[in-house]
């Protein structure tokens, strides 16, 4: 059990001496010799779905070969899912010092210095990770991101394309293809990428949720009203569609969407009452 919360630890990336000697007499008792089967062995675990298994064999890799880059990449990769980004990032960087062109693990450490908002290393990342692997569809989908943040929405709509030419069906990256195409302004293709993510999932909520956007946008109200509908209660449905409306400046329609949620909920619906204050505010200044 002691050597077993060692290994699940995951601080100390790189073992010591007793460490590696340790690990080398605990594989042995699990039935690995190296650090190449002690990977295969935590993928098989975590194919079943036991993370924590998965997590000790790849450490276990780690400290039999601490120059195994696969082991690492992995080892983040399972903090990155738990939202350890200390570990994680600690673990990304040991991959890359045992192999700086290790693509999976420059698009780990991009995408958590995307959430970090250290944006220009992190497109230097992911830009890194496709030039050494072109068909990773996380690392485009990320560029996309990045792209879109910039403005850059052709740009981004080319990594999201090379992204589904690899992944043609996560509904996921067809739900952000449409949203950049929403921000660019081209409505049709928009609202077809939405309606694909979800043919793919029709339970995908933020699909759902876009494509009311896209709609309020247009003045489709009655269509609007209905994909929202489909995530959130008729008062928020309101609304949204009413914000939309107003930041559009259909003004009119955006204080009939308001009053329509005050009346589906008098008491309990505050933010569409703010958002008539917001509408006053904005009339004022005509």
């Amino acid at each position: 059990m002691l050597a077993l919360s060692l290994l699940l630890q995951g601080c100390a990336l790189l073992p010591s001496k007793d460490q590696s000697t340790e690990a080398g007499q605990l594989s042995a008792s699990v039935g690995v010799s190296s650090a190449a089967e002690a990977l295969l062995a935590g993928d098989g675990v975590l194919s079943q779905g036991d993370i924590d298994k998965a997590l000790y064999y790849y450490l276990m890799a780690a400290r039999l070969d601490p120059a195994n880059a696969e082991a690492f990449a992995r080892i983040g990769g399972i903090h990155e899912v738990r939202g350890d980004r200390q570990r994680a990032v600690l673990a990304y960087q040991q991959a890359l010092k045992a192999d700086p062109r290790h693509a999976e693990a420059l698009t780990g450490l991009g995408i958590l210095l995307t959430k970090a908002r250290d944006y220009a290393e992190a497109e230097r990342l992911l830009r890194a990770a496709v030039r050494a692997n072109p068909s990773l569809a996380r690392a485009h989908n990320a560029l996309g991101v990045l792209a879109d943040l910039n403005r850059s929405y052709t740009s981004a709509r080319d990594h999201y394309q090379s992204a589904l030419r690899v992944a043609p069906r996560s509904a996921m990256l067809h739900n952000n293809l449409g949203y950049s195409r929403y921000l660019a302004g081209d409505d049709r293709a928009a609202i077809a990428a939405f309606e694909t993510a979800l043919e793919l999932n029709p339970n995908y909520s933020l699909a759902w949720r876009n494509l009311g956007l896209v709609y309020s946008r247009q003045r489709r109200y009655r269509e609007a009203l209905e994909a929202f509908g489909k995530v959130q209660d008729s008062a928020k449905a309101y609304n949204d569609v009413g914000y939309v409306a107003m930041i559009s400046g259909q003004l009119d329609d955006a204080e009939s969407f308001f009053d329509q949620a005050l009346r589906v909920a008098p008491k309990h619906y505050a933010l569409a009452d703010e958002n008539v204050e917001r509408l006053r505010v904005l009339r004022r200044g005509q």
